[in-house]
Protein backbone atom coordinates (compact mmCIF):
# COMPACT_ATOMS: atom_id res chain seq x y z
CA UNK A 1 0.00 0.00 0.00
CA UNK A 2 2.84 2.38 0.81
CA UNK A 3 4.53 2.00 -2.60
CA UNK A 4 1.15 2.31 -4.37
CA UNK A 5 0.34 5.49 -2.39
CA UNK A 6 3.68 7.02 -3.36
CA UNK A 7 3.16 6.19 -7.04
CA UNK A 8 -0.35 7.62 -7.21
CA UNK A 9 0.65 10.71 -5.25
CA UNK A 10 3.91 11.26 -7.10
CA UNK A 11 6.07 10.93 -4.02
CA UNK A 12 5.92 10.27 -0.28
CA UNK A 13 3.21 12.05 1.71
CA UNK A 14 4.93 13.95 4.52
CA UNK A 15 3.93 16.66 6.99
CA UNK A 16 4.67 19.42 4.47
CA UNK A 17 2.41 17.85 1.86
CA UNK A 18 -0.40 17.42 4.39
CA UNK A 19 -0.02 21.09 5.35
CA UNK A 20 -0.17 22.15 1.68
CA UNK A 21 -3.42 20.26 1.07
CA UNK A 22 -4.98 21.60 4.28
CA UNK A 23 -4.07 25.12 3.23
CA UNK A 24 -5.93 24.63 -0.07
CA UNK A 25 -9.19 23.12 1.16
CA UNK A 26 -9.60 23.58 4.92
CA UNK A 27 -11.35 26.53 6.58
CA UNK A 28 -9.06 27.14 9.54
CA UNK A 29 -6.52 29.60 10.87
CA UNK A 30 -4.44 31.38 9.78
CA UNK A 31 -6.39 33.53 7.33
CA UNK A 32 -9.79 32.05 8.19
CA UNK A 33 -11.64 35.36 7.97
CA UNK A 34 -10.30 36.23 4.52
CA UNK A 35 -10.99 32.70 3.25
CA UNK A 36 -14.61 32.85 4.46
CA UNK A 37 -15.19 36.25 2.88
CA UNK A 38 -13.93 34.99 -0.49
CA UNK A 39 -16.04 31.86 -0.19
CA UNK A 40 -19.31 33.65 0.57
CA UNK A 41 -18.84 36.33 -2.09
CA UNK A 42 -18.05 33.78 -4.79
CA UNK A 43 -20.89 31.53 -3.67
CA UNK A 44 -23.49 34.30 -3.78
CA UNK A 45 -22.30 35.38 -7.22
CA UNK A 46 -22.29 31.77 -8.48
CA UNK A 47 -25.81 31.20 -7.13
CA UNK A 48 -27.00 34.40 -8.82
CA UNK A 49 -25.44 33.38 -12.15
CA UNK A 50 -26.94 29.90 -11.85
CA UNK A 51 -30.38 31.32 -11.03
CA UNK A 52 -30.47 33.62 -14.04
CA UNK A 53 -29.02 30.91 -16.26
CA UNK A 54 -31.71 28.45 -15.19
CA UNK A 55 -34.52 30.97 -15.57
CA UNK A 56 -33.19 31.95 -18.99
CA UNK A 57 -32.75 28.30 -19.98
CA UNK A 58 -29.10 29.03 -20.88
CA UNK A 59 -26.60 26.16 -20.83
CA UNK A 60 -23.58 28.47 -21.15
CA UNK A 61 -24.62 30.62 -18.19
CA UNK A 62 -25.19 27.59 -15.98
CA UNK A 63 -21.72 26.28 -16.89
CA UNK A 64 -20.30 29.67 -15.93
CA UNK A 65 -21.88 29.31 -12.50
CA UNK A 66 -20.22 25.90 -12.08
CA UNK A 67 -16.79 27.42 -12.74
CA UNK A 68 -17.28 30.31 -10.29
CA UNK A 69 -18.87 28.22 -7.51
CA UNK A 70 -16.49 27.50 -4.58
CA UNK A 71 -18.70 24.81 -2.98
CA UNK A 72 -16.26 22.08 -4.03
CA UNK A 73 -13.73 23.33 -1.44
CA UNK A 74 -15.64 22.51 1.78
CA UNK A 75 -16.73 19.21 0.24
CA UNK A 76 -13.13 18.26 -0.49
CA UNK A 77 -12.16 19.55 2.96
CA UNK A 78 -14.79 17.30 4.50
CA UNK A 79 -13.64 14.34 2.40
CA UNK A 80 -10.04 14.93 3.52
CA UNK A 81 -11.07 15.26 7.17
CA UNK A 82 -13.11 12.06 6.93
CA UNK A 83 -10.20 10.13 5.43
CA UNK A 84 -7.82 11.17 8.21
CA UNK A 85 -10.37 11.05 11.07
CA UNK A 86 -10.06 14.79 11.85
CA UNK A 87 -13.18 15.56 13.90
CA UNK A 88 -12.56 19.29 14.12
CA UNK A 89 -12.00 19.45 10.37
CA UNK A 90 -15.20 17.45 9.77
CA UNK A 91 -17.24 19.89 11.85
CA UNK A 92 -15.76 23.07 10.37
CA UNK A 93 -16.03 21.88 6.75
CA UNK A 94 -19.56 20.61 7.35
CA UNK A 95 -20.61 23.93 8.90
CA UNK A 96 -19.30 25.88 5.88
CA UNK A 97 -20.91 23.45 3.44
CA UNK A 98 -24.33 23.58 5.15
CA UNK A 99 -24.20 27.37 5.28
CA UNK A 100 -23.30 27.42 1.59
CA UNK A 101 -26.16 25.08 0.72
CA UNK A 102 -28.72 27.24 2.52
CA UNK A 103 -27.26 30.41 0.97
CA UNK A 104 -27.46 29.08 -2.60
CA UNK A 105 -31.08 27.99 -2.08
CA UNK A 106 -31.94 31.38 -0.58
CA UNK A 107 -30.36 33.29 -3.47
CA UNK A 108 -32.27 31.18 -5.99
CA UNK A 109 -35.52 31.77 -4.14
CA UNK A 110 -35.15 35.55 -3.78
CA UNK A 111 -33.87 36.28 -7.29
CA UNK A 112 -36.58 34.16 -8.94
CA UNK A 113 -39.50 35.90 -7.22
CA UNK A 114 -39.72 38.80 -9.74
CA UNK A 115 -40.05 36.20 -12.54
CA UNK A 116 -42.75 34.09 -10.88
CA UNK A 117 -45.58 35.38 -13.06
CA UNK A 118 -43.84 34.63 -16.36
CA UNK A 119 -41.77 31.54 -15.51
CA UNK A 120 -43.09 28.20 -16.79
CA UNK A 121 -40.82 25.67 -15.11
CA UNK A 122 -42.23 22.62 -16.90
CA UNK A 123 -41.26 24.08 -20.28
CA UNK A 124 -37.76 25.06 -19.14
CA UNK A 125 -35.24 22.39 -20.11
CA UNK A 126 -32.48 23.52 -17.71
CA UNK A 127 -34.80 23.57 -14.71
CA UNK A 128 -36.52 20.26 -15.45
CA UNK A 129 -33.20 18.50 -16.18
CA UNK A 130 -32.26 19.04 -12.53
CA UNK A 131 -35.38 17.69 -10.85
CA UNK A 132 -34.61 13.95 -10.76
CA UNK A 133 -31.27 12.20 -10.16
CA UNK A 134 -30.36 9.28 -12.38
CA UNK A 135 -27.81 6.51 -12.02
CA UNK A 136 -25.62 8.29 -14.58
CA UNK A 137 -25.56 11.34 -12.27
CA UNK A 138 -24.30 9.12 -9.45
CA UNK A 139 -21.61 7.66 -11.72
CA UNK A 140 -20.46 11.16 -12.73
CA UNK A 141 -20.37 12.31 -9.11
CA UNK A 142 -18.35 9.27 -8.02
CA UNK A 143 -15.79 9.91 -10.76
CA UNK A 144 -15.71 13.63 -9.91
CA UNK A 145 -14.90 12.90 -6.29
CA UNK A 146 -11.92 10.81 -7.37
CA UNK A 147 -10.76 13.46 -9.84
CA UNK A 148 -11.17 16.33 -7.37
CA UNK A 149 -9.23 14.66 -4.59
CA UNK A 150 -6.53 13.53 -7.03
CA UNK A 151 -6.14 17.05 -8.44
CA UNK A 152 -5.88 18.62 -4.98
CA UNK A 153 -3.58 15.90 -3.65
CA UNK A 154 -1.07 16.42 -6.47
CA UNK A 155 0.24 19.95 -6.84
CA UNK A 156 1.49 19.27 -10.37
CA UNK A 157 -2.06 18.90 -11.76
CA UNK A 158 -4.04 21.33 -9.58
CA UNK A 159 -4.81 23.43 -12.68
CA UNK A 160 -7.39 20.81 -13.67
CA UNK A 161 -9.74 21.86 -10.84
CA UNK A 162 -11.90 24.17 -13.04
CA UNK A 163 -12.60 21.18 -15.27
CA UNK A 164 -13.58 19.13 -12.23
CA UNK A 165 -15.98 21.91 -11.17
CA UNK A 166 -17.67 21.83 -14.58
CA UNK A 167 -17.96 18.05 -14.47
CA UNK A 168 -20.30 18.10 -11.47
CA UNK A 169 -23.46 20.08 -10.76
CA UNK A 170 -23.47 21.54 -7.23
CA UNK A 171 -24.73 25.12 -7.11
CA UNK A 172 -27.22 24.90 -10.07
CA UNK A 173 -29.37 22.22 -8.36
CA UNK A 174 -29.42 24.31 -5.18
CA UNK A 175 -30.44 27.44 -7.07
CA UNK A 176 -33.01 25.24 -8.80
CA UNK A 177 -34.42 24.27 -5.40
CA UNK A 178 -34.84 27.96 -4.55
CA UNK A 179 -36.51 28.73 -7.88
CA UNK A 180 -38.95 25.84 -7.51
CA UNK A 181 -39.76 26.76 -3.92
CA UNK A 182 -40.59 30.25 -5.20
CA UNK A 183 -42.93 28.61 -7.71
CA UNK A 184 -44.45 26.50 -4.90
CA UNK A 185 -43.42 23.31 -6.70
CA UNK A 186 -42.32 21.28 -3.70
CA UNK A 187 -42.45 18.04 -5.70
CA UNK A 188 -39.87 19.26 -8.20
CA UNK A 189 -37.82 21.08 -5.54
CA UNK A 190 -37.39 17.85 -3.57
CA UNK A 191 -36.09 16.15 -6.72
CA UNK A 192 -33.51 18.91 -7.24
CA UNK A 193 -32.41 18.65 -3.63
CA UNK A 194 -32.02 14.89 -3.97
CA UNK A 195 -29.87 15.43 -7.07
CA UNK A 196 -27.58 17.72 -5.09
CA UNK A 197 -27.39 15.36 -2.12
CA UNK A 198 -26.59 12.45 -4.44
CA UNK A 199 -23.71 14.46 -5.95
CA UNK A 200 -22.61 15.69 -2.54
CA UNK A 201 -22.41 12.35 -0.78
CA UNK A 202 -20.92 10.59 -3.81
CA UNK A 203 -18.10 13.16 -3.99
CA UNK A 204 -17.47 12.76 -0.26
CA UNK A 205 -17.31 8.99 -0.54
CA UNK A 206 -14.92 8.73 -3.48
CA UNK A 207 -12.96 11.81 -2.41
CA UNK A 208 -12.27 10.17 0.95
CA UNK A 209 -11.28 6.98 -0.82
CA UNK A 210 -8.84 8.78 -3.12
CA UNK A 211 -7.15 10.61 -0.22
CA UNK A 212 -6.77 7.25 1.49
CA UNK A 213 -5.23 5.68 -1.63
CA UNK A 214 -2.81 8.60 -1.91
CA UNK A 215 -1.48 7.89 1.59
CA UNK A 216 -2.74 10.87 3.60
CA UNK A 217 -4.32 8.83 6.43
CA UNK A 218 -1.02 7.00 7.04
CA UNK A 219 0.80 10.34 7.34
CA UNK A 220 -1.79 11.94 9.63
CA UNK A 221 -3.05 8.98 11.69
CA UNK A 222 0.36 7.49 12.46
CA UNK A 223 0.43 9.12 15.86
CA UNK A 224 -3.29 9.20 16.54
CA UNK A 225 -5.55 6.84 18.43
CA UNK A 226 -7.51 3.89 17.13
CA UNK A 227 -10.64 5.95 17.84
CA UNK A 228 -9.77 8.40 15.07
CA UNK A 229 -9.41 5.56 12.58
CA UNK A 230 -12.79 4.13 13.61
CA UNK A 231 -14.36 7.58 13.13
CA UNK A 232 -13.06 7.77 9.57
CA UNK A 233 -14.40 4.31 8.69
CA UNK A 234 -17.78 4.97 10.36
CA UNK A 235 -18.31 8.22 8.46
CA UNK A 236 -17.46 6.59 5.12
CA UNK A 237 -19.91 3.74 5.75
CA UNK A 238 -22.61 6.25 6.71
CA UNK A 239 -22.01 8.19 3.51
CA UNK A 240 -22.38 5.03 1.45
CA UNK A 241 -25.76 4.33 3.06
CA UNK A 242 -26.90 7.94 2.53
CA UNK A 243 -26.12 7.62 -1.18
CA UNK A 244 -27.54 4.18 -1.85
CA UNK A 245 -30.88 4.33 -0.01
CA UNK A 246 -32.47 7.47 -1.52
CA UNK A 247 -30.99 6.87 -4.95
CA UNK A 248 -32.25 3.28 -4.99
CA UNK A 249 -35.75 4.53 -4.14
CA UNK A 250 -35.60 7.23 -6.80
CA UNK A 251 -34.18 4.86 -9.41
CA UNK A 252 -36.98 2.38 -8.73
CA UNK A 253 -39.58 5.13 -9.05
CA UNK A 254 -38.08 6.33 -12.34
CA UNK A 255 -37.91 2.77 -13.68
CA UNK A 256 -41.57 2.17 -12.80
CA UNK A 257 -42.62 5.47 -14.42
CA UNK A 258 -40.71 4.67 -17.59
CA UNK A 259 -42.21 1.17 -17.77
CA UNK A 260 -45.73 2.51 -17.21
CA UNK A 261 -45.25 5.23 -19.82
CA UNK A 262 -44.01 2.71 -22.42
CA UNK A 263 -46.83 0.24 -21.74
CA UNK A 264 -49.54 2.92 -21.93
CA UNK A 265 -48.03 4.32 -25.12
CA UNK A 266 -47.92 0.91 -26.83
CA UNK A 267 -51.44 -0.01 -25.72
CA UNK A 268 -52.82 3.39 -26.77
CA UNK A 269 -51.27 3.11 -30.23
CA UNK A 270 -53.00 -0.23 -30.75
CA UNK A 271 -56.25 1.08 -29.26
CA UNK A 272 -56.32 4.13 -31.55
CA UNK A 273 -55.26 2.28 -34.69
CA UNK A 274 -57.63 2.79 -37.64
CA UNK A 275 -59.16 5.88 -35.98
CA UNK A 276 -58.71 9.63 -36.39
CA UNK A 277 -57.34 9.93 -32.84
CA UNK A 278 -53.73 10.13 -31.69
CA UNK A 279 -51.88 10.27 -28.38
CA UNK A 280 -51.29 13.89 -27.34
CA UNK A 281 -49.54 13.24 -24.02
CA UNK A 282 -48.98 10.70 -21.24
CA UNK A 283 -48.34 11.91 -17.68
CA UNK A 284 -47.37 9.40 -14.99
CA UNK A 285 -47.94 10.41 -11.36
CA UNK A 286 -47.56 8.50 -8.09
CA UNK A 287 -50.98 6.86 -8.23
CA UNK A 288 -52.37 7.51 -11.69
CA UNK A 289 -51.65 7.86 -15.39
CA UNK A 290 -53.29 10.58 -17.47
CA UNK A 291 -53.61 9.70 -21.15
CA UNK A 292 -54.64 12.63 -23.33
CA UNK A 293 -55.78 11.88 -26.87
CA UNK A 294 -56.74 14.32 -29.62
CA UNK A 295 -58.86 13.80 -32.71
CA UNK A 296 -62.38 13.77 -34.07
CA UNK A 297 -65.10 11.30 -34.94
CA UNK A 298 -66.18 8.25 -32.98
CA UNK A 299 -63.72 7.27 -30.26
CA UNK A 300 -63.04 3.56 -29.62
CA UNK A 301 -64.45 2.08 -26.43
CA UNK A 302 -62.27 2.59 -23.33
CA UNK A 303 -62.95 -0.98 -22.19
CA UNK A 304 -60.61 -2.21 -24.95
CA UNK A 305 -57.75 -0.15 -23.54
CA UNK A 306 -58.59 -1.27 -20.01
CA UNK A 307 -58.33 -4.94 -20.97
CA UNK A 308 -54.89 -4.48 -22.54
CA UNK A 309 -53.50 -2.66 -19.48
CA UNK A 310 -55.07 -4.67 -16.68
CA UNK A 311 -52.43 -5.89 -14.22
CA UNK A 312 -49.58 -4.15 -16.07
CA UNK A 313 -49.40 -0.68 -14.43
CA UNK A 314 -48.44 -1.44 -10.81
CA UNK A 315 -51.98 -0.67 -9.62
CA UNK A 316 -52.10 2.85 -11.05
CA UNK A 317 -55.43 4.32 -12.14
CA UNK A 318 -55.79 5.44 -15.77
CA UNK A 319 -57.49 8.72 -16.67
CA UNK A 320 -58.33 9.23 -20.33
CA UNK A 321 -58.87 12.81 -21.50
CA UNK A 322 -60.15 13.62 -25.00
CA UNK A 323 -59.30 16.89 -26.72
CA UNK A 324 -61.32 17.87 -29.82
CA UNK A 325 -58.95 18.53 -32.68
CA UNK A 326 -59.77 21.24 -35.23
CA UNK A 327 -57.86 22.92 -38.04
CA UNK A 328 -58.31 26.33 -39.63
CA UNK A 329 -56.40 27.90 -42.48
CA UNK A 330 -56.35 31.49 -43.72
CA UNK A 331 -54.29 33.77 -45.96
CA UNK A 332 -52.36 36.81 -44.70
CA UNK A 333 -51.99 38.52 -48.09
Amino acid sequence: MGRFAENIHGGPVDAAEVARVRDVIMFEEPGLRERLIRFWLLLILAAAIATFGLIGDSVATVIGAMIVAPLMLPIMGLAFSISVGDRRGILSSLAVAVGGILTAIGVGYLLSLPFSAVLDVENNAQIMARTAPRLVDLAAALATGLAGAFAIGRKDISDTLPGVAIAISLVPPLANVGILLGQQRLDLASGSLLLFLTNYFAILLTGSLMYALMGFPQAVLAGQSHRARVTAVAVVVTLAVLIVVPLAATSYSVAVSNAVHARVSDAADVWLADTDYRVASINVDDGSVTLTIAGSGERPRTVLLERSLRGRLYGKRVIVETVPESREEFSTR
